[in-house]
């Protein structure tokens, strides 16, 4: 099934930190119809946080951050994560919002029955099976034992309660990278993808030429370009300045300020001015 139409529009975004340090000023770029594009910056420049903002985990200080089609996201964590989740929590974290919901009422009743098994939490019981089905709970199962062989050589119901620590931190990437790329969100945000994987071994999740031929459109944070040369379209650069980020159009033209001073874009042309 393809994917919904998709689009990130982002429009003047401004982002203070909590310390009145200006992170973002007047962000504006579009991704959408078809495109695999990259936001390339040092540490520090705010990839992440825009990327948050994208997602709506963080609120900006200015501007207009919109998108359609539904919203994969990716975390940067993801590959280090040391907590007690099991793999079913890690597909489920990555998941649509009405599968997320539905799979924690279905657990909780499953947990009361363990405790009571009367009528009413039966009942209880048999209602959150059903509103499992009607969002596609079954169907989501089915596509992480696609993802779980994939990565992890195994079918989901043999692995599904193994302690995500257990896994190396690129089997961690891998399988989020499978389950997004095989889910039904129309945009995919990823936050350091290639973080743990081996480029050699996993070409495709790699972001190569075959990560290119996926069907979602891709926002992709990462430090450097030569990752994401052979992505589909243009990248869209952020300075190495430690003091904010600003995006540009894929074909933007960057010129690089002093160290002393931040970035913003500029609206009158496809190139960028350093921030006073």
């Amino acid at each position: 099934m393809l994917p919904p139409m998709a689009h990130v529009d982002v429009s003047h975004l401004r982002y203070v930190l909590p310390n009145g340090r200006v992170l973002l000023d007047d962000v504006s770029f579009r991704v959408g119809e078809g495109a695999k594009a990259a936001l390339i910056g040092a540490n520090g420049t705010g990839k992440t946080t825009l990327l948050r903002i994208l997602a709506g985990e963080l609120t900006a200080n200015g501007g207009t951050a919109v998108s359609s089609g539904g919203l994969g996201v990716m975390p940067q964590f993801i590959g280090s994560i040391t907590d007690g989740s099991d793999v079913r929590d890690l597909l489920l974290s990555v998941a649509p919002t009405p599968v997320r919901t539905a799979a924690a009422a279905l657990d909780r009743a499953e947990l009361a029955m363990m405790d009571n098994d009367d009528e009413r939490t039966q009942l209880a019981y048999a209602e959150a099976l059903a509103r499992w089905t009607d969002v596609g709970g079954y169907d989501a199962e089915h596509g992480w034992d696609a993802c779980c062989t994939a990565a992890l050589r195994q079918h989901y119901e043999r692995v599904r309660y193994r302690a995500v620590v257990t896994l190396s931190g690129g089997e961690q990437k891998r399988l989020v990278l499978e389950a997004l790329l095989r889910g039904p969100d129309g945009m995919l945000l990823l936050d350091e993808p290639d973080n743990y994987l081996d480029q050699r071994s996993d070409p495709i999740i790699g972001l190569t030429s075959g990560f290119a031929g996926h069907k979602q459109h891709t926002c992709i944070a990462c430090r450097t370009r030569s990752r994401y040369r052979r992505c589909s379209t243009p990248t869209t650069s952020a300075p190495s300045s430690t003091r904010g980020y600003c995006g540009w159009p894929p074909n933007a033209r960057l010129t690089r300020p002093a160290p002393s001073t931040g970035w913003v874009s500029n609206s009158s042309s496809t190139g960028a001015t350093p921030r006073a």
